[in-house]
């Protein structure tokens, strides 16, 4: 895909030096997710109280974050399998608890339908997770799925941001839906 190739490509442009600059000042893969999920995590009390694009800003930028830590490890030699742990642990307590902002803010409205999107999609994001894990978990493949958690925080940021956040809930929660019978059925037919 000559595409994304291209956008690896530029992706990697912009963050050579930004992680040139922080492994130069001693900054470690760790303290970078940390800070990157601290911020992540706040969006959920913005989102709760209402302000939907600040949440979206603050999401977003905690997910950039996310972006460099990875390369930070590696330009470091610091990549280690409790790194990658915990960077998956605080992606979703990130996104756990933006959504759960979210959810708070359609209660306050009393808004069932908006409620209900956002507990789906909580409970949707956290099986497509867990049915990867699961699968790996017990020897067997994982199979690529219609909505990785790239995705979902892409929909979800452009929903607050743009205010389609209804939208975004139910294009999220159909994607995850699909996603988690993907790997049920990988893991199906594995098994056979």
């Amino acid at each position: 895909m000559p595409f994304v190739t291209t956008i690896a490509a530029g992706l990697d442009r912009v963050r050579s030096p930004v992680v040139g600059v922080l492994a130069a000042i001693g900054v470690r893969p760790n303290h970078l997710t940390i800070l990157g999920g601290l911020i992540a995590a706040s969006s959920g009390y913005a989102a709760a109280q209402g302000e939907l694009r600040i949440a979206g800003a603050i999401f977003l930028g905690g997910s950039l974050l996310d972006a460099f830590d990875g390369a930070l490890a590696r330009r470091t030699g610091r990549v280690s399998v409790f790194g990658a742990f915990l960077d998956s642990l605080l992606d979703r307590v990130g996104e756990g608890l933006l959504l759960l902002g979210i959810l708070v803010y359609f209660i306050a409205l009393d808004d069932d339908r908006g409620a209900a999107l956002a507990f789906g999609v909580m409970l949707a994001s956290v099986l497509v997770s867990y049915a990867r894990a699961r699968a790996e978990g017990l020897g067997l493949q994982s199979v690529g799925v219609v909505s990785p958690r790239s995705v979902r925080v892409a929909i979800l940021v452009a929903g607050l941001l743009f205010g389609q956040l209804i939208l975004a809930l139910a294009l999220i929660l159909v994607l995850s839906v699909v996603s988690v019978v993907q790997r049920t059925v990988s893991v199906w037919r594995q098994t056979r």
